[in-house]
């Protein structure tokens, strides 16, 4: 099953006595500190670690949305290196798509703040965050592309070797993301600009699509708007979704 949707296999019990991203705001500048660390794997990966030393799972696929109509979004990170000139700047490449319309995009993301959290929701560990500009360039010859610009969020976790980690520590948590991306789309031609946002497992400013708790609940206004295999996947009637799930596990981007 995809980790999106953990909680669904998870004790319900835990899951309510949990809240994600508890530690304190009391944090420390690691602005100069995470030059020395490579985050690409913070955005792209094969897998991530619940709970530090639980198990591994599959990398998620980032939920999406576009427009003040909620239409599904999808975004796949195929590479992301850290720049050899500017330690603080990564080139990304991927795929965008809406309905089903895909187009290739190269861009930066950037670095402009980190910092360590003075308290953390494990002992064994360290938790921090970094804030990004994220510029991303749509193949301009496909029609309906255009600019991505936004500011991303990631938490992360140092280990005691001072490894650093995509920040899974509060997996079970209700409520619980990570790399989150309040965008704008701006089209190439029109100049018309779009909200544009996509995250790990929630996705920010989307209490009008997603009104879960624990979980993803998509706003049944909105199903239409591209969420109807994402709907029948998690429901309950076991045919229907595991058809959907076939389908929402499709690598789209290959």
């Amino acid at each position: 099953m995809d980790p999106a949707f953990k909680f669904i296999i998870l004790p319900l019990a835990l899951s309510l006595t949990i809240t994600a991203n508890a530690q304190t705001t009391k944090s420390v500048n690691y602005f100069t500190s995470i030059k020395n660390y490579d985050l690409s794997k913070l955005w792209c990966a094969d897998s991530i670690q619940a709970e530090g030393d639980g198990d591994k799972l599959a990398f998620p696929e980032p939920l999406g949305y576009i427009g003040d109509n909620f239409q599904r979004f999808y975004i796949h990170y195929i590479s992301i290196t850290k720049g050899k000139d500017n330690p603080y700047q990564y080139s990304a490449y991927g795929k965008s798509r809406v309905k089903e319309n895909v187009c290739i995009f190269n861009g930066v993301i950037t670095i402009t703040k980190a910092v360590l959290y003075k308290e953390s929701d494990n002992p064994k560990y360290k938790q921090g965050s970094v804030i990004c500009d994220v510029t991303f360039y749509e193949d301009s010859t496909k029609g309906s592309s255009g600019i991505i610009k936004g500011k991303l969020t990631t938490d992360f976790y140092l280990d005691k070797n001072g490894k650093i980690h995509y920040d899974a520590l509060m997996f079970v948590a209700d409520g619980y993301d990570n790399n989150q991306c309040n965008a704008t789309w701006t089209n190439y031609k029109t100049g018309k600009s779009k909200k544009c946002n996509w995250g790990d497992f929630r996705m920010p400013d989307s209490k009008e699509l997603d009104n879960g708790v624990g979980d993803v609940s998509i706003n049944e206004k909105y199903i239409k708007n591209g969420w109807e295999t994402f709907v029948a996947a998690y429901g309950a009637d076991k045919i229907k979704g595991k058809k959907a799930l076939q389908l929402e596990d499709a690598k789209w981007w290959k």
